[in-house]
Parts: structure tokens; C-alpha cells; sequence
């Protein structure tokens, strides 16, 4: 056998011995996902939903809004928070690839030159001489108690939690835009209602003003109208600024111009009315598609396996390195073989005393997955009262809603009684006015009612991680 077959074979031999080794131990404890105390059902339930699943659509077509739904397109593409994620994610992506080489042989080119110049004797010219040789520096610490794959599995598990959050972030930007949305078409339907209110006062104040004139009621009266209708009058501008505020936000999370954005008409329509499915499902499927309590789960199998990064500095460090080399000027004056040059050597590093530094650091590792896993604990049971919250605020809001409905209904008549009766001198003024006041606000009211129930199906949707389509 050649010297160079001898040389190739020692290496392939103390390699096979490295991979064995590698199969045979890993320390630190393997990750076991938790059994999350989520319930058999919600305590609240809609109607129709007791014990059933949750759609797997997305969620806010049930509002049968297509500009809505073209905002939340616009806003999961575009947002920039949600591009940030998706960088962080990548950014995650190639650390996990930066741990799995890490553990590998490492292999570098090395090209050398030297020149040596000598001076002849009796005033003679100098000779130069230059020599130049090539080589492969090689090195490789094998992971030899999984220090290194636990190492990998953290990083992998950290780029799952950057993934769940990129999603999460998703849920929480479709949400916020639904309610953007919801709140200027709200202040935008109260507007119109107080422009109705103002036609609804001024031909009240004519009436009174006609009174006044014939002799059959006070200046008092006539004055109280005008109050009335200055009042209404100022309720216009504050809903101006909130519907202008909600549109700002709207175009914030959009990715556009707050100025650009607010002139887009977008708050012109009625206020969205949901009519889609089952929300909630049961609780332990909410657990499952809630992408932050996927993450926070990811970031306890992370905690997990940093354990065993630490455990591992417990136990010897073998590093092989290796060096081949040559002459590249004698490579045409003989054996190949004969001119590389070989040399493998290998170092254990054995760990004697600390003074206790390296079952500190592992305690530590253990106390942060204990952290993780009662954090993660905690994001249930917040996610769980999330949903139980927005299950009440539903039912609570749809029955006001159908409550104001009925009273609306019943103020309309009651006012055009109290007119009828006070322009035939059958009722006071007061009357007319409390009437008016009372079909007013419960008009108002009601707006606020369809709005807030519209909101309580976004914020249940969102509370039962409902799905925002696929991410990366």
C-alpha cells in the first residue's frame, strides 16, 4: 500500500470512529410537549355553537364586505410589521443552517510562498529563491454527547416560535384592520345620523317658531329648540375626528399615507353586520390554532434543548486537526505520495474543576424551561379568558342590539305622538323635546350596538386563532 492510500486510510478510519461515537449518546432531557389544561367546552357558547368546530375559513368574509376583505389582503401583504417578522424568521432560518454546519469537518485551502534572498561574496550579485507550497487545513470537533445537535434543535425550535409570531402578528393585523374598518363605518353612520337628527330638529323648530308667532307658546320654547339643535350640531365634529383617526390607522396598517388613505371613501356604507359561522370550537382546538400559544411552546422545546448545550460542556471535547501539504514546485520530480505531507492530531479536553460554573449554568438552562413551560401555562389561560370574554361580549351585544332595535321603534312613535299632540295645544313643549331626545339617542345607540356587536365577533375570532390563510 502507498504511503498516501496509508495516510487516506487512517483518516477514513478515525472518521468512521467520530460517527460512531456520535451515534451513541446525547445529553440533556427530550423535549415533551405539554398537555395544555384547556377544558372539554367554553362555559359560553353561541347559539348553535355548543360542541362544534370552528370554520377553517377566513373568518371575515362573513361579513360579506369585499372592501374589507380587500384591506386585510392588502394589509397581510404590505404591512410592514409583518414583513419584519418574515425578516426575523429568515434571519432564524439561517442560524438553524449556521448550528448544523458548525457540527460538521471543516475543510480550508492554504497557498504559501517564501523568498529568501542570499548575497554573493567579492561585491558578487545575490541569488533569490522562492519556494511555494499548497495544502487543506482540516478540523472537526465531533459531538460526542449531542451538545452540538441539541444546539441544533434549539435553533430549529427558535425558528419555529419566529414563524408562529410572523402568524400571530398576521392574526392581530387582520383583526386590528376589521375594527379599524368597523369604527370608522360606525362614526360615519352616527354622522349621517346626526344630520338627520338636525333636519329632524329644524322642523321642529319651525314648528315652534310658527307657534311662537301665533301667540300660543313662550320664547322659552323657541330657545330650548335652538339649544337642542346647537348641541346635536356639535356632536359632528368629534365624530369626525374619530372616523379621520380610524382611517389613520386603517392606512398605518395598510402600508399607505394616512392623507392619501382618508380620501378613499372608505368609511362610506353601513356598518359591518356579521353573518358567518361557528367561532370559537372547542378550547382545545383554539390551543392548537393559536399561533402565539404554538410559539410560546416552541420557545419551551428551545429552553428544553439548551439544557443539554449546557450539560454537555460537563464531558470531554475531542478536536482532530489535520493538515495536508505540498511542494508545488516538486510535484514533477517524484512520487506524489512521497511529497504530500500528512499530519493528524487530535486533543481531549477534559473539564477537572470550575468551581461549580458549569452546574450553575445548567441549573440555570433548567429554571428558564421551567419559565417557558409557566409562561406557556399562563398564554393558555389568558387565550382561554380571551375567548370566554369575547363569547359573553357577543351575546351581550346582540341582545342590545335587538333591545335598541325595539326601542327605536317605539321612540318614533312616541315622538311623532308628542308632535301631533303639542301642534294641536294637547301636550308641552317639554314633552315634544323629551320624545325627540329619546328617538335621538337611541338611534345613536343603536349604531354604537351594531358596531359593538360587530366588533365582539372580531375580537372572538381573533381571541380563537381563526385562520388568516397560509403562511410562509
Amino acid at each position: 500500500m502507498s504511503e498516501l492510500a496509508k495516510k487516506s486510510a487512517l483518516l477514513r478510519g478515525l472518521a468512521g470512529a467520530g460517527f460512531l461515537l456520535l451515534a451513541g449518546c446525547m445529553v440533556g432531557p427530550d423535549y415533551v410537549p405539554p398537555e395544555p389544561d384547556a377544558g372539554a367546552d367554553f362555559g359560553a357558547t353561541l347559539p348553535g355553537e355548543a360542541g362544534a368546530r370552528a370554520e377553517e375559513t377566513l373568518w371575515w368574509r362573513g361579513f360579506n364586505d369585499d372592501r374589507l376583505s380587500g384591506l386585510i389582503a392588502k394589509a397581510l401583504g404590505e404591512n410592514y410589521e409583518i414583513a419584519a417578522a418574515r425578516e426575523r424568521l429568515l434571519q432564524a432560518r439561517a442560524l438553524v443552517e449556521a448550528e448544523a454546519g458548525a457540527g460538521g469537518p471543516q475543510l480550508d485551502g492554504a497557498l504559501t510562498g517564501d523568498v529568501a534572498s542570499r548575497t554573493g561574496g567579492g561585491g558578487q550579485n545575490g541569488q533569490t529563491e522562492g519556494e511555494v507550497s499548497a495544502g487543506a487545513l482540516f478540523s472537526w470537533v465531533p459531538d460526542l454527547f449531542g451538545g452540538q445537535r441539541r444546539a441544533v434543535e434549539a435553533a430549529e425550535a427558535e425558528s419555529l416560535a419566529r414563524a408562529l409570531l410572523e402568524a400571530d402578528i398576521a392574526r392581530l393585523t387582520a383583526a386590528d384592520v376589521a375594527r379599524r374598518y368597523t369604527e370608522a363605518r360606525r362614526d360615519y353612520a352616527r354622522l349621517g345620523l346626526v344630520n338627520q337628527s338636525l333636519e329632524l330638529q329644524r322642523e321642529t323648530l319651525r314648528l315652534v317658531e310658527t307657534r311662537f308667532e301665533a301667540g300660543l307658546t313662550a320664547r322659552l320654547d323657541v330657545k330650548r329648540a335652538e339649544a337642542d339643535l346647537a348641541a346635536t350640531r356639535a356632536q359632528a365634529p368629534q365624530l369626525e375626528r374619530s372616523a379621520k383617526a380610524a382611517l389613520h390607522a386603517l392606512a398605518v396598517l395598510t402600508g399607505e399615507r394616512a392623507g392619501d388613505f382618508a380620501k378613499a371613501g372608505i368609511g362610506e356604507g353601513s356598518i359591518p353586520a356579521f353573518e358567518g359561522g361557528p367561532a370559537a370550537g372547542l378550547p382545545r382546538d383554539m390551543v392548537r390554532r393559536r399561533a402565539d400559544l404554538r410559539a410560546a411552546e416552541a420557545e419551551l422545546a428551545r429552553a428544553t434543548a439548551l439544557i443539554g448545550v449546557e450539560e454537555a460542556d460537563l464531558y470531554p471535547l475531542l478536536s482532530l486537526p489535520g493538515r495536508l501539504s505540498f511542494n508545488l514546485e516538486d510535484l514533477g520530480s517524484g512520487n506524489v505520495a512521497e511529497l504530500v505531507v500528512a499530519t493528524l492530531s487530535a486533543t481531549l479536553d477534559i473539564p477537572l474543576f470550575d468551581a461549580g460554573t458549569r452546574r450553575a449554568e445548567i441549573s440555570a438552562a433548567e429554571a428558564e424551561a421551567r419559565e417557558a413551560l409557566l409562561l406557556y401555562r399562563q398564554a393558555v389561560l389568558e387565550a382561554l379568558s380571551e375567548v370566554e370574554t369575547a363569547l359573553v361580549s357577543v351575546v351581550s351585544a346582540r341582545a342590545r342590539q335587538d333591545y335598541l332595535g325595539e326601542a327605536v321603534a317605539a321612540s318614533e312613535v312616541a315622538f311623532q305622538q308628542a308632535e301631533n299632540l303639542y301642534s294641536q295645544g294637547l301636550a308641552s313643549f317639554t314633552e315634544v323635546l323629551d320624545a325627540q331626545r329619546s328617538l335621538l339617542s337611541n338611534r345613536q345607540e343603536l349604531a354604537i350596538a351594531k358596531s359593538d356587536l360587530a366588533l365582539a365577533f372580531i375580537d372572538l375570532y381573533a381571541a380563537a386563532g381563526a385562520p388568516t390563510g397560509p403562511r410562509e
